[in-house]
């Protein structure tokens, strides 16, 4: 008895901690575009974070520009009286890294900010790989990050292309 009792309870605590890991894909497209041409500071601790940056000093502390030649080659303007970032950085790697923002939905008083990550092969140096969105002040500044998968994105009926261009 006291065995089938345990066994009913573990298994429904099991169903509580999958429930709660589920992704939220609800909600409406949030206003916002994605950050290109940054980097990220030698300097900013090794690890993986998720950021909401809301000010000048804290976005300088953590990115620096990288602009490069050519079209679109000049970093995304932020204006931080009117918008902030949401980012997520990964740890220092040797392997081929793209990590994607997949959608960013307001859903009630929160941001639910999806990112996919892919690795590829080894490489002879290291990178630091991170995603970023310049977001409007006028969403919800409570985001949410969940990383998904592409069968997490295939059992919500959404259909994704992106991903690593090269996989050896």
């Amino acid at each position: 008895m006291k065995t089938t009792f345990f066994s009913g309870l573990l298994v429904a605590a099991m169903a509580i901690i999958l429930s709660s890991c589920a992704v939220n894909f609800n909600g409406v497209t949030a206003n916002y575009t994605p950050m290109n041409n940054y980097y990220v500071n030698n300097n900013f601790a090794n690890g993986t974070h998720r950021l909401v940056i809301h000010n000048q000093q804290e976005f300088n502390s953590v990115f620096g520009t990288a602009a490069v030649m050519g079209h679109n080659g000049h970093p995304t303007a932020i204006n931080f009286s009117r918008q902030f970032v949401a980012a997520v950085i990964l740890p220092e790697t040797d392997r081929q890294t793209d990590i994607e923002t997949v959608m960013i939905k307001r859903d009630g008083d929160r941001l639910y900010y999806s990112y996919i990550v892919r690795e590829g092969h080894r490489t002879s140096y290291t990178i630091r790989p991170f995603v970023a969105a310049v977001v409007d002040r006028n969403e919800p500044s409570d985001v949410v990050f969940q990383r998904v998968t592409q069968s997490d994105l295939e059992q919500a009926g959404i259909r994704y292309n992106g991903g690593i261009r090269n996989t050896k």
